[in-house]
């Protein structure tokens, strides 16, 4: 069973934003230009997080228990989770609230979800941090490659227990089911990205299945929701130059690029749409924009770079693997990606460096012995 860690702090800093100047309005494309062949209804936020009757009593006969009433509210709501997660499969789908608690299953998403219901049933104050994380490959089909989101909970001390005497290192209590050592933390999100999240995560499925009219609903929504969450807008638009709507595809790249921090993957795209109409110069310098980027998210560069091995660009991906590697030390496999693009950069030597480092690096037995046959190989070449 996959652990839940769980964190007491005092205090989390994030990091300054800087938002469109107050003047400076950006409208969002219209949407309804998209043509549906196929009805469906988007489901509410309030189904997602609503817990069925019998769950809201079974949650309050936990926490008026002898042993658990005494307890802050969000050390209950904590102590309620790690009970009913026992045996729980970590592995599950994009479920709601009331069906994660009732199947015992549920991606990190979807236990999130059930954190926030939990949360809501009690009067618990809830935050979200996103976590950039070793990207989670949903399905690749078409050249479209689908990825999973991960985010941490907060759970909050209410005003009135602090005043009750109840201050102290646990005031706040973080809660992440899917920890791995590779995790970075990113920005705190309100509630209306975080559902436009869930909705990204639906639309995801909506995609894998083909349902490319309920993805595209979800994925309004989510944008409606969130107007600058970049990865919905991105995933918009890759949607509609795929149907067709292109003028709509190059309109959302046009409007996520000002007002999204998330640009490198829209930049990616939106060259993607360049190329393919032509526009040589006009992608030359969406390119340029990509190489010169830096974006907070190091798995974003490591996407890219195994993007552009793929389309034989390593020269490019020669560029993002550094970007990667520059804030992701740690991880092996970026250095034997590296080393088989210096190998066909015709730099055997700094492939034989980047072996080097992914065996300094690597601490699986498996891993070392692939690369030090690699190691061996290059060195025979000499």
């Amino acid at each position: 069973m996959q652990r839940i860690v769980v964190f007491c702090l005092l205090l989390l800093t994030q990091a300054c934003q800087v938002s469109p100047q107050a003047n400076h309005v950006v409208e969002l494309p219209d949407l309804e230009q998209y043509k549906l062949e196929s009805k469906h209804n988007v489901p509410s936020i309030e189904s997602m997080y609503q817990l069925s009757e019998a769950q809201k009593k079974q949650l309050h006969l936990f926490v008026n228990k002898a042993s658990i009433s005494t307890l802050p509210k969000h050390v209950q709501a904590f102590k309620f989770l790690q009970t009913r997660l026992v045996n729980f499969d970590f592995e599950g789908e994009n479920y709601f609230a009331s069906e994660s608690l009732a199947l015992g299953q549920g991606n990190c998403m979807a236990l999130a979800m059930l954190t926030y219901a939990v949360a809501k049933e009690l009067g618990i104050d809830i935050n979200f941090q996103v976590m950039h994380t070793i990207p989670v490959l949903l399905d690749v089909s078409d050249k479209l490659a689908i990825t999973s989101d991960h985010v941490r909970s907060f759970l909050y001390l209410k005003d009135e227990e602090k005043q009750k005497g109840y201050f102290n290192p646990t005031n706040r209590i973080v809660i992440d089911y899917f920890p791995d050592r590779y995790d970075r933390g990113g920005k705190l999100i309100s509630e209306s990205e975080f559902f436009a999240m869930f909705y990204r995560n639906l639309a995801a499925d909506a995609l894998v299945e083909n349902n490319f009219d309920y993805a595209y609903l979800l994925l309004k929504q989510a944008v409606t929701l969130a107007p600058e969450y970049g990865p919905a807008i991105n995933m918009l638009a890759v949607l509609s130059r795929k149907q067709g709507y292109q003028p709509l595809a190059e309109a959302l790249y046009q409007y996520g690029l000002e007002v999204s921090d998330d640009k490198v993957t829209l930049l990616n795209n939106y060259h993607v749409l360049l190329v393919k109409q032509g526009r040589v110069s006009e992608a030359k310098s969406i390119k340029d924009k990509i190489l010169l980027s830096n974006d907070q998210n190091p798995y974003i560069w490591y996407l890219q770079a195994r993007d552009a091995i793929a389309a034989n660009d390593f020269y490019s991906a020669k560029i993002y693997l550094k970007k990667f590697i520059k804030n992701a030390s740690y991880y092996h496999k970026a250095y034997y990606d590296l080393a088989q693009v210096h190998f066909q950069l015709g730099e055997p030597q700094q492939a034989k460096k980047a072996i080097s480092l992914a065996l300094t690096h690597s601490s699986s037995s498996e891993d070392k012995d692939v690369y030090l046959a690699k190691l061996n190989w290059l060195t025979s070449l000499q």
